[in-house]
């Protein structure tokens, strides 16, 4: 049934809570301990928490939950706890949901089960409701009485003649089966005596416009009705400080971005959903990631929580439901009755559904492929070099000459080549510059006259909200990013209190995830081509891919990639990458000023062995999962099939060439460098354990690290690499009001007197919002497979990873320089 004009959709509709004052003892970040019970279209309910979300239109077909939401401080909506289970989701949309989504379904499924409904407003005394039954003649008659009664939407304090009171007649309505129960101003928002959730209620929408006159008309707020209530009758703000309809819109921009068209803003760790668990506000997902082994005893806890509380529990919630919902005379016994057996008959269904998720820990939606047992190691080895020397007698790929061999006595090549004397001139060179342009565009924000010209705000304290791509951070996986996202992620929460309420736009694309080949894909079909292997192909006439016409759309487009604007990425105004500069470059992004951190790669493969043990490598030890990818015969346990029959599983046909979805493989063959690949031909062929253009792929990878990264850092070095990106990027620093003092006396201390020492701060700003950088999603001893590296792993390592080592010591080489620029500055000799 169609909507009724003026009537605003909502995707939840409160009918009924136990008790809605929060008690004063819980933290911001805890969620309240008093459940809502929320309707939708077909009468089921189910609790959610009573923290209201932002505003979202019928057509949204994925619901954000937001876990321990803080009211006053976290409204900065960037990113967050992904679910994805509206329930006309197609088949075929099912069935692309990747393990590691589905594990994110699980969790929230059980923590917020909610039904989409409608609000709902009642004339006080007036026979007709404004309902979903109305006829638009109906609709409109009550409509005009609405007019006529309730003042027009305002911000100001005070009523008619002066007078400033809740309006005595207002019931708002979250329900629609017993519409006669309302909510007045004092029981809805009077008794809330936790301000963020005071603040949303009072900024929540009626539903009822402020003229007929559809050019002229407002939405009407609860604020608008419940003046004194919502604090307006003293001059308080009442709500204005959090969720304007301009920000709600942006919320809602963010949601469908971030969800709606693919999780563009899942960090790496949802390459292990199985083994992370998200909390904290949109823009503050990764605060709290936990390890994989405490995450998984903390999902089977709170299964078993949830199941006995859906069985259980909600036999009481039914007969609050049932109360809420009566009215003088009570609910007539047979619909009363009936709602509440299709409510029990729907949380039997969903606990049918939580139990079945509850499998995917034991590796269900995975692709049906044969299980190898390993064998013992010298069979093993002997087995491997068998199969090799039959590979290399059938093989017709390429090779060249500087391709590493297998045998485990040989030497590993090394492929860097360092700086020239000249070349290191010239790089430090070009370092000083950046850190000039720095310290001129800081200059500049600190005169009035000047401010308004800075084009280069990500060098100031102050962001801009309207510039697109003004900074970008370069993800590897396992090298600290989840932490320099943390520290990126709090920076833009504290820009949000400078710019009055507006959110800085912060994408994130993973390729460790599905976000870059969704959005790619998403562009493929625009185009008309073929997407393999994050590869764009062209067509032929019959629509059939060229295997031999790859192609980048950034050279080869006639319409601009900012234009077409795919997944919303011309929009961001900073993004995370954990890709490769290739969908850097794909995406438009390719001149923005680039941060990146880069890491030992025996520390890193090491690292991220024991991050995807279990849930990737199955508890094996580590030389034995190298020399299978060596041998091309590696198979994740995600990626093992579930047949009884033994001989299916008794050979693996050897495949060379990894896809790079196959992140169990490919993070641990050169995987830095490969993100360092711009170019589609050796991206093409970077993760083939033969090695066939390895000197190649190691010259652009440090080509790029060189001249494409305005600064980068160290992983061994986390701490001075921070520093160093603060300095490049002010509006990084821990806390901006000592950062302004600093350059105040850096300026000073160069003879130079400046016009706002402020440096284009809010008058009277103070940074409660400090951004220490703080080390997440830590490692942990392992509990099985290999538990220290020994001298042959880490030889083994070594040898799928020979091009990264190559970028380390051109990372080291540059930092060093680094440094150096740093220091001449801090000594007055530049």
């Amino acid at each position: 049934m169609g909507r009724p004009l003026g009537i605003r959709s909502e995707p939840y509709a409160a009918i009924g809570t136990a008790d809605e004052d929060h008690d004063g003892t819980n933290n911001d970040d805890d969620l309240p301990t008093t459940p809502t019970i929320y309707q939708d279209d077909s009468g089921l309910s189910f609790e959610k928490d009573e923290e209201d979300y932002p505003n979202q239109e019928d057509d949204y077909d994925v619901d954000r939950y937001e876990h321990d939401h803080d009211d006053d401080d976290d409204g900065y909506a960037t990113q967050s706890h992904d679910l994805q289970h509206h329930l006309d989701t197609t088949e075929s949309q099912t069935n692309e949901r990747r393990f590691r989504v589905k594990f994110v379904v699980l969790f929230s499924f059980l923590a917020a089960m909610v039904i989409f409904g409608k609000e709902y407003y009642n004339i006080n005394g007036n026979s007709k409701v404004i309902s979903d039954e109305f006829t638009e003649e109906e609709f409109n008659g009550v409509r005009g009485k609405i007019f006529n009664d309730k003042p027009s939407s305002s911000t100001t304090t005070g009523g008619e003649g002066g007078l400033c009171q809740d309006d005595p007649d207002f019931l708002f309505h979250n329900g629609k089966k017993h519409p006669k129960v309302g909510k007045s101003c004092a029981s809805y928002v009077g008794r809330v005596d936790k301000k963020g959730l005071l603040q949303r209620r009072c900024h929540r929408s009626t539903g009822i416009m402020s003229s007929e006159d559809d050019t002229a008309a407002v939405e009407l707020l609860i604020k608008d009705f419940c003046k004194q209530s919502c604090g307006l009758c003293s001059g308080d703000s009442g709500g204005d400080e959090f969720f304007t309809e301009e920000e709600t819109e942006i919320i809602k921009e963010q949601i469908v971005k971030e969800v709606g068209e693919g999780m563009l803003k899942v960090s790496e760790e949802v390459q292990e959903l199985t083994s992370t668990s998200f909390s904290g506000n949109w823009s503050d997902v990764e605060d709290q990631i936990m390890n994989e082994e405490e995450v998984l005893e903390e999902l089977e806890e709170e299964l078993e929580e949830d199941k006995e509380f859906l069985i259980e529990d909600n036999q009481d919630i039914v007969e609050k439901i049932a109360e809420a919902q009566a009215d003088d005379d009570g609910v007539m016994a047979e619909e009363k009755e009936e709602y509440i057996g299709e409510l029990v008959e729907k949380l039997q269904e969903d606990t049918e559904i939580a139990e079945e998720l509850e499998a995917l820990e034991e590796g269900l939606e995975v692709v049906e492929e044969v299980e190898e047992e390993l064998e013992e190691a010298e069979e093993l080895e002997e087995a491997e070099e068998s199969e090799e020397a039959e590979e290399s007698e059938d093989a017709t790929d390429p090779s060249d000459e500087d391709a590493p061999s297998v045998g485990e006595d040989d030497v590993v090549p090394d492929y860097f080549v360092p700086l020239t004397p000249k070349e290191r001139d010239e790089m430090k060179g070009k370092l000083r510059d950046t850190l000039l342009q720095t310290k001129n565009a800081l200059r500049m924000s600190a005169s009035t006259d000047n401010r308004m010209t800075v084009t280069d705000n990500q060098r100031t304290l102050v962001l801009s909200t309207t510039s697109p791509k003004q900074f970008m951070h370069m993800h590897h996986m396992k090298t600290g990013g989840t932490s320099v996202d943390g520290l990126i992620s709090c920076a833009l929460r504290r820009q949000r209190e400078l710019h009055n309420g507006t959110s800085i736009n912060y994408g994130r694309m993973s390729e460790c995830g599905s976000g870059v080949h969704m959005c790619m894909q998403t562009l493929a079909d625009k185009l008309g081509a073929t997407l393999s292997n994050n590869v764009f192909y062209r067509n032929d006439e019959n629509g059939a891919q060229i295997d031999d016409a790859p192609f980048d759309p950034a050279d080869e487009t006639d319409t601009s990639i900012d234009e077409m604007n795919i997944c919303r990425s011309s929009e961001s105004n900073v993004m995370s990458y954990c890709a490769s500069l290739h969908a850097v470059r794909t995406f438009g992004w390719k001149d923005v000023d680039k941060i990146t951190v880069i890491r030992n790669p025996i520390d890193r493969a090491w690292s991220m062995y024991r991050f995807t043990l279990k849930s990737c490598y199955d508890c094996q030890q580590l030389k034995d999962v190298l020399k299978q990818i060596y041998n091309g015969t590696f198979v994740s346990r995600r990626g093992r099939g579930n047949t009884d029959n033994e001989e299916d599983n008794s050979e693996v046909v050897p495949n060379f060439l990894y896809e790079p979805n196959n992140s169990c493989a490919v993070q641990l063959i050169g995987h830095q460098s490969t993100n360092l690949l711009s170019s589609v031909d050796l991206y093409n062929i970077a993760n083939d354990v033969r090695f066939p253009m390895e000197a190649d792929i190691v010259q652009e990878a440090i080509k790029n690290l060189r001249e494409d990264f305005t600064w980068i850092g160290l992983t061994d070095r986390i701490q001075e690499s921070v520093e160093g990106f603060r300095q490049i990027f002010p509006f990084l620093a821990e806390n901006l009001n000592n950062a302004t003092k600093v350059m105040e006396e850096e300026f000073q201390s160069r003879g130079e007197d400046l016009e706002d020492n402020t440096f284009a701060l809010p008058e009277g700003y103070s940074d409660k919002k400090s951004c220490p950088f703080e080390h997440r999603n830590a490692g942990h001893a392992p509990t099985c497979g290999t538990t220290e590296l020994d001298d042959e792993t880490k030889e083994l390592i070594m040898k799928l990873n020979s091009r990264d080592m190559a970028v380390y010591k051109a990372a080291v080489e540059r930092f060093e320089l680094q440094m150096e620029v740093l220091q001449d500055y801090k000594d007055g000799n530049l």
